[in-house]
């Protein structure tokens, strides 16, 4: 009698040994990292109502019932890269840049998250709302201040980010959505390699006209100083009462004196007009 009681008591142990490790072996597990929340999502089996469980996952380890599935949910701010092609400028000029947003999910809500707006939250209610927005205000700038203009990069980012957030809390009116935008940096500019071809030309052209502009501006100054120094001349030699081939050798001479150790080219005959190049 003694035996069969010991054989029944250790049956009962096996058997719940067994439902034990059954048990354990069906169970789901959510492992969220630091910077991590999980959402338990239940399903029933065969009757009553799954959903959301409202209490998150923080880090650690947290078994769930077999037909529960954890979500998980970065709590620390993520950037979202939106690449822009042949966005238009204010005039027409196709430009190629990229937009950062970072959001940041609300720690502790991420169960609200997932239950008004989803996992693909930023997909699906963001992201189309943010390129719009970055494509209205990028097509009120010039091409130029758009590729090196800092100061209008900044202006775009602080209007971009006040209509973001405007438009998360009116969506918040309706169902809480609790995500915080951190901050937008629009990066500069870039002009396709067709239009930069065509910018690298004009701007051949502008320097070539500023060239030349330059080159005239220098001959009219220069043609000036003659023209005054000619008629300071002229002036002299009336008030001196000399004539022409008399002024003349007067200048040689002149120009002569003043460079000390001068090696003289030409030698002039104020009197017969004549030149002798004595170099020869």
């Amino acid at each position: 009698m003694k035996r069969t009681f010991n054989s029944i008591n250790s049956f009962i142990a096996l058997m719940m040994l067994a439902v034990g490790s059954v048990s354990v072996s069906s169970c789901s597990t959510a492992t969220p990292d630091a910077d991590e929340e999980a959402v338990w999502v239940m399903k029933p089996i065969l009757f009553g109502h799954g959903g959301v469980d409202p209490d998150p996952v923080t880090t650690g380890l947290e078994f769930g019932a077999f037909t529960s599935t954890p979500t998980y949910f970065k709590i620390t701010p993520q950037r979202y890269d939106e690449p822009f092609d042949d966005i238009f400028s204010n005039d027409n000029t196709p430009l190629d840049f990229h937009s950062y947003i970072n959001i940041k999910v609300v720690e502790g809500k991420t169960p609200i998250l997932l239950k008004n707006y989803g996992l693909d939250w930023y997909k699906n209610n963001i992201q189309v709302y943010y390129r719009n927005k970055t494509r209205e205000y990028v097509s009120m700038y010039n091409p130029f201040d758009l590729i090196s203009n800092r100061e209008v990069l900044n202006k775009i980012d602080a209007a971009i980010i006040n209509d973001v957030r405007k438009y998360v809390a009116k969506l918040s009116k309706d169902k809480e959505f609790p995500i915080i935008i951190c901050s937008v940096t629009t990066g500069a500019a870039k002009p396709n390699k067709d239009q930069l071809a065509e910018m690298n030309r004009t701007a051949g052209y502008i320097q070539a006209r500023r060239s030349e502009e330059q080159k005239t501006i220098a001959e009219k100054a220069r043609a000036e100083s003659e023209r005054q120094r000619a008629l300071a001349d002229k002036a002299y030699m009336l008030e001196m009462n000399l004539t022409p081939q008399q002024f003349i050798q007067l200048r040689a001479w002149d120009i002569i004196e003043k460079k000390d150790g001068a090696s003289i080219d030409v030698l002039f005959d104020g009197s017969t007009e004549k030149m002798w190049n004595i170099r020869r």
